[in-house]
């Protein structure tokens, strides 16, 4: 497994790497702009999820590409060529219908961020390092600033994907475009590096892996705010960095996690609705049609369908400004 050269002498905290983009006064104007480049990526669902101690996932296998970007601690993983042990900071790449899964020892931690995205031959030909047949050769290591940038821009894609804001399909694809061109670089060994803002605190990346933590619980966030004595400010923080409050956050989380596990599962409604914090089925039904526009049975039977079509892609039209901070 390569280990990519160190390309910088400094590696900036994890906790300096939030940063968001607002609409300023004067405000935004909608333009006829298209909402993205029809041949580039499109982005399905992603998530960020602490493993527990001896966690498994099953194997499988879906009819798109999936990073897992392994952090926090080493695990074993199940690649398209076997059982692989993993360490931390390690990036995989499966390509559609390959099949993986992951299984953690009783005393491994590691923590999982995952991202489901389409694109076509086309592009991917692009890439000729992410587009290599070979799954062996798409399993690299990353140095330091690496793995910060890939959670920095994990963060940044997460944020456009779960706000309503103006021209945030084309946003979207191109912090995902970045990504991607990104890890090809990284590939290939080039000098060139992602500069991750210094925005935030360690408080506030504490909060943010509370909010995250909490999509199968809800009612456990508000139980640990007390952790946070300065949770009023630290909360304006939040909002002004994500666009969000964290109540807001904590309510997209759950739809992301609930889509991942549509895409990556053949789990029933029910098991995911109790696994995303709603003790009803039909609840859950009903909110994730109102995000989504279609039920749950139907965006897993066709998930690229809806990417371009979803009520936070269609109502920015409608939206002049000042949606990065609601």
């Amino acid at each position: 497994m390569p280990v990519f050269k160190q390309q910088s002498r400094q590696t900036p905290c994890f906790a300096a790497t939030f940063s968001a983009f607002r609409c300023i006064n004067p405000p935004c104007e909608v333009s006829v702009l298209p909402i993205k480049h029809p041949d580039g990526p499109s982005l399905l669902a992603m998530r960020c999820v602490a493993v527990e101690g001896g966690a498994t996932y099953k194997w499988h296998s879906h009819p798109f590409y999936e990073f897992n970007f392994v952090s926090d601690d080493s695990t074993t993983m199940g690649t398209p060529t076997g059982w692989r042990q993993t360490n931390a900071d390690t990036l995989f790449l499966y390509h559609p219908r390959e099949r993986h899964s992951s299984e953690s020892g009783p005393r491994q931690r590691p923590r999982f961020w995952v991202v489901h995205f389409d694109a076509s031959p086309a592009f991917m030909r692009q890439l000729p390092q992410l587009s290599d047949p070979d799954p062996a050769r798409r399993i690299w290591t990353l140095n330091p600033d690496q793995a910060e940038a890939f959670r920095w821009l994990f963060l940044q894609i997460l944020n456009e994907h779960t706000l309503d804001r103006i021209h945030q399909p084309l946003a979207e694809q191109g912090w995902l475009n970045l990504l991607l061109a990104s890890a090809e670089r990284w590939v290939c060994g080039s000098a060139a590096e992602i500069i991750t803002p210094e925005s935030a605190t360690p408080e506030l990346a504490k909060l943010w892996h509370l909010v995250n933590a909490s999509v199968g619980q809800p009612a456990e966030f508000q139980n640990c705010i007390p952790l946070f004595p300065n949770y009023g400010s630290l909360r304006h923080l939040f909002k002004r960095v994500f666009g969000c409050s964290p109540r807001k956050m904590l309510q997209q989380l759950r739809f992301q996690h609930a889509k991942s596990l549509l895409l990556e599962s053949r789990s029933s409604i029910k098991d995911i609705a109790d696994r995303c914090g709603y003790r009803r089925q039909h609840e859950f039904s009903r909110a994730f049609r109102r995000q989504t526009g279609v039920s749950p049975t139907v965006w897993r039977e066709q998930p690229t369908a809806r990417v371009a079509t979803s009520p936070a892609s269609t109502s920015n039209a409608s939206n002049h400004g000042g949606q990065a901070a609601r």
